[in-house]
């Protein structure tokens, strides 16, 4: 009995995950995306990979945050789940050049000349001083302060 429990489980789960929507967004970008019906709530799987923005009840703007897997699920206003939406975050395109030197790596955005870029996996000097730079010019631009050094 506990076999046959197990195996319909099983088949259970890998049937949903079958049927579940797919969508790939880019690393640092937002996709649109509509609902095929109204949603109450949605859970996303790991904030850290994507995230979500709601316009409405049918459509919400997907926001991809480092490379990797994850899903949301979507449930109506009765509580009930509607789907288990698979969400694929890419690394950016062609415009990207990664250095190594040892275990170490620095990524840099290169569109019409290459400059430093906060990157998920860089090493914590680059990323660090990088993060630093964009913190700085983020306090300037909202008032915030000047540079500090």
């Amino acid at each position: 009995m506990r076999t046959l429990l197990l195996s319909l489980f099983a088949t259970a789960a890998t049937a949903t995950a079958a049927h579940a929507d797919q969508v790939w967004v880019t690393m640092d970008q937002v996709a649109p995306y509509v609902f095929k019906q109204d949603v109450d709530q949605i859970v996303v799987g790991n904030p850290g990979i994507a995230d979500v923005t709601v316009r409405d009840k049918s459509k919400v703007l997907i926001f991809g945050k480092s490379p990797g897997l994850t899903n949301f699920y979507l449930f109506d206003a009765e509580g009930k789940e509607i789907d288990n939406l698979i969400v694929r975050v890419r690394s950016t395109g062609n415009e990207m050049l990664t250095f190594h030197r040892g275990a170490q790596r620095a990524t840099y955005n290169c569109m019409t000349q290459c400059e430093p870029t906060i990157t998920i996996g860089d090493s914590n000097e680059t990323f660090g001083f990088v993060s630093q730079q964009v913190q700085q010019k983020y306090q300037q631009v909202t008032g915030g302060g000047g540079v500090t050094e």
